[in-house]
Parts: structure tokens; C-alpha cells; sequence
């Protein structure tokens, strides 16, 4: 399994295949211009415009700070038709090809390829790939604000990135306080 996939199972305290799962979003879709002058979202097909690998990782839709719970299913299952489409029996969604790529499965590799254009992007990957100095800057503002709030929390590591070592009565990284305490630390 990939670094980034372990480190959002241990960010999240979710198991590997939860936050599999998890990977899609929200973003600014392009639209399609309908008769009545009205415009409609539109997904586009896997491989369209690619000119290189970072064309692909550039339209992958983005799940901002505030997604809420429908918006990440609603472009999760945008994702996981099209893994089912590439990929037939054995590949019914997203977590499913994760999953066997991690079992090295080249077909799973294949799959995720061509789909990688609708696999949504959390908008802490984004950044992270996209400019890591402020990445690591807002992971600080994270830890320190979720340790001011009484969390107990693992060392940073390179990156900034850590877990929580004793889900306590705060909760985990789902609950209330560290919601916000992320949404405060990524939204400067």
C-alpha cells in the first residue's frame, strides 16, 4: 500500500479499505450547456484531454474541507462506475480496486489508471502534491490546535502527519473538535 494511503488510514482512524473508500469528493464540475441556456455538471470519461500523468492528477475531483457525507458518496460513486465499467466482475467499486492493487494485482493497477481521472482527491492530498511547504505548515496549525484540545496525538512526522494514539472523550479525527481544527489549519 502506498505512504499517503497508510498515512489517511492513520490521519482518519479508519481501516485501509474505509478510507479506500473514502477517496472521492467534491469540486468545481465542468459543465455542459444545455438548450435552455441552464448548465448541468458533467463528468468526463477516463483519458479525455490527458496529455501526461499530472493532466490526469489535475482534473481528479476535489473534495473540499467541507464535503459532507452525500457529496463524497455522489462522486465516490461517479469513481466506482467507472472501476466497474474498466474493470467487469470482481471490481464493483473504488475500494475494491485499492484493494487488490495493494495485493499487487497488475489488472487493479490497470483499472485504477484508467479511472484515475474520476478518483476523487481529499484536499490535503491535493496540497501535499501540489506544495508541500504549506502542506507541512498547515499540518503544524493541525497538531497543535488538536493537541490544545486535549487529543493524544503521535509524533509528526516529515511531513507533519500523525495519528492519534488513545481515542479518548474527544473522539477520533471524525469527531467535532478535530473537524474543525483541520478545517481551521488547511482553510488559511
Amino acid at each position: 500500500m502506498s505512504h499517503t494511503f497508510l498515512t489517511t488510514a492513520r490521519r482518519f482512524g479508519l481501516p485501509a479499505l474505509v478510507v479506500g473508500g473514502l477517496l472521492a469528493g467534491c469540486s468545481a464540475a465542468p459543465t455542459d450547456d444545455r438548450a435552455d441556456d441552464s448548465q448541468v455538471a458533467s463528468v468526463q470519461s477516463p483519458g479525455t484531454r490527458a496529455t501526461g500523468p499530472a493532466d490526469v492528477e489535475d482534473r481528479r475531483p476535489l473534495i473540499p474541507l467541507d464535503a459532507t457525507n452525500d457529496e463524497i458518496e455522489a462522486l465516490r460513486a461517479v469513481w466506482g462506475r467507472c472501476v466497474a465499467k474498466e474493470g467487469g466482475p470482481g471490481y464493483e467499486d473504488g475500494r475494491m480496486v485499492i484493494w487488490k492493487e495493494s495485493q499487487n494485482d497488475p489488472k487493479a493497477k490497470r483499472v485504477r489508471a484508467a479511472c484515475r481521472s474520476t478518483e476523487p482527491e481529499f484536499f490535503e492530498e491535493r496540497q501535499k502534491r501540489t506544495d508541500n511547504a504549506a502542506f507541512r505548515d498547515n499540518q503544524h496549525e493541525w497538531y497543535q490546535c488538536a493537541k490544545q484540545a486535549g487529543y493524544r496525538l503521535t509524533t509528526p512526522d516529515e511531513d507533519g502527519e500523525f495519528g492519534i494514539t488513545e481515542v479518548g472523550p474527544n473522539g477520533d479525527f471524525q469527531s467535532p473538535k478535530m473537524t474543525a481544527c483541520r478545517r481551521e489549519a488547511f482553510s488559511r
